[in-house]
């Protein structure tokens, strides 16, 4: 009898265990305000290299999935002040979902301390951004 007590008890521990935070998500990498400091500039024949900018746009990445841009879009690769917007962000999938007219996800990646998205176009489409303190 005691071994089904027992094998009874699994599913309730299972389910008991299970943290109400699941939907947080939380890299600590990626978490706070980010300006944007480069941007791709490649003429068509994937020579392009990163090319300093001067803007003020800013994306801050929140937890469970809330990204505000402060002064700009994403819709475009337009640099100039163009408003703020609120999006979602998806780790597992390393996308920003975006509600523009023709584009709907903005894929990204942190590496050597940086954010870089990249955007879908035929030729290269990138924005590099400095974490900001």
């Amino acid at each position: 009898m005691k071994k089904y007590v027992f094998l009874f008890l699994i599913p309730f521990l299972c389910i008991f265990s299970c943290n109400s935070d699941d939907d947080t998500i939380s890299n600590p990498d990626l978490l706070g305000t980010w300006k944007l400091i480069e941007q791709l500039v490649d003429p068509g024949d994937g020579s392009g290299t990163f090319q300093p900018v001067t803007s003020d746009l800013e994306l801050t990445f929140l937890a469970a999935g809330v990204l505000q841009v402060s002064n700009g879009t994403l819709c475009s690769l337009a640099i100039g002040t163009e408003g703020n917007s609120t999006e979602s962000y998806s780790i597992d999938e390393n996308t920003i979902s975006v509600n523009c007219d023709n584009l709907t996800a903005v894929s990204f990646e942190i590496k050597e301390g940086r954010l870089f998205l990249y955007f879908p176009c035929i030729e290269g489409c990138a924005q590099k951004y400095q974490k900001t303190s």
